[in-house]
């Protein structure tokens, strides 16, 4: 498949929502609108897909195996910060991402496409408290992609 860049400008601050909204279009099957993304919940942007669950330890290898060394570092960085949110630039400095805060969010688009690829909604929780992204993961979550990243 030939891929074409396409610059658009994005606000900042929704820059998370963005790429998740892209992921979800990547993954419908060409010629077919993406799942329509649904309001902000206590940190959460979600799709119509599942949340991740306790019993997804299979599917959590199976986009752990599908991340790049960048999206590995990223998920690692959020895996050990043990569901403390972490602010964009900080993640983007101990992920090894370049453009700081702005790469972050880039960075989780593809995450954001093999957890749709499983049937599963995105894993990264977010808000801006201050106005920029603050990202972490849930305990669930945690617990699922430390074993996929440690091979439990």
């Amino acid at each position: 498949m030939a891929m074409t860049d396409v610059q658009v400008k994005v606000p900042e601050e929704r820059l998370p929502e963005f790429y998740a909204m892209y992921a979800s279009w990547l993954a419908a099957p060409a010629g077919t609108p993406p799942e329509p993304l649904v309001e902000a919940t206590s940190g959460y942007i979600g799709s119509r897909l599942p949340a991740w669950t306790s019993d997804d330890g299979e599917l959590a290898r199976i986009v752990w195996g599908k991340l790049t060394r960048s999206g590995k570092n990223l998920v690692s960085a959020l895996v050990d910060a043990d569901g403390t949110p972490i602010s964009g630039d900080e993640l983007a400095e101990q992920a090894g991402i370049k453009n700081g805060k702005s790469g972050v969010a880039g960075a989780l688009g593809w995450p954001g496409r093999h957890s749709f690829a499983v049937n599963r909604t995105w894993f990264w929780c977010w808000e801006y408290p201050d106005g920029n992204a603050v990202y972490w993961l849930d305990e669930v979550v945690i617990e699922l992609f430390r074993q996929a990243r440690d091979g439990k």
